[in-house]
């Protein structure tokens, strides 16, 4: 059995360097870059998390049986994109005329084009948001989930059995380390809105 040699390809995400998908190394890295961004993109559409994520995997399965090639990171990122949203706005169209008693769930008009601009640009600071917060060192990056979930930071202590102080130092870190690695980011995506 010949086994396909490994593509030369490297994926870059932020470069325009080629996507061959037939290489499943790349494959799942592409995936794996993508899956997050994805789901909150759709979600926005389609507010059913298990339909949203059974659409994505049908996506991503004829991505796979297609094997094909893009010519960079951008250009495959709006397909997904376009490809997600028309698969959501069938699954909608066939649950109006199958489902009419669930209307109320799905009443949101079509959405434009600058609607569709605007919820991009907000699935990807989600994505860059997660990101960056999966990078804090895993002890500070519980705390701080902690936090943000609406503990004191007496309760966190007891929770972690750290010192307040150290609660304290792990959030200040974790929201001075996001500040940083995120400024330039939010300075980029406001210049679109």
């Amino acid at each position: 059995m010949n086994e396909k040699q490994p593509s030369e390809t490297i994926y870059v995400e932020s470069g325009d360097t080629h996507i061959d998908l037939s290489d499943i190394r790349v494959f799942q890295k592409v995936y794996n870059d993508n899956y997050r961004q994805l789901k909150y993109f759709g979600m926005q559409y389609l507010p059913d998390e298990d339909a949203v994520s059974d659409l994505i995997q049908d996506l991503w399965l004829t991505v796979w049986e297609r094997k094909e090639s893009y010519a960079g990171h951008a250009a495959f990122k709006r397909y997904l994109m376009q490809s997600l949203r028309n698969a959501i706005l069938n699954y909608r169209r066939h649950d109006q005329v199958v489902q009419k008693y669930a209307e109320h769930k799905n009443n949101q008009p079509l959405p434009r084009e600058q609607e569709i601009s605007h919820r991009i640009i907000e699935a990807e600071i989600y994505d860059a948001i997660n990101r960056v917060f999966d990078e804090l060192p895993d002890a500070r990056r519980r705390v701080y989930a902690a936090s943000l979930e609406g503990k004191s930071q007496k309760e966190i202590a007891a929770e972690f059995n750290i010192s307040i102080n150290t609660v304290k130092k792990h959030i200040n870190n974790a929201n001075h380390y996001m500040k940083e690695r995120l400024k330039n980011l939010m300075l980029f995506f406001l210049s679109f809105c």
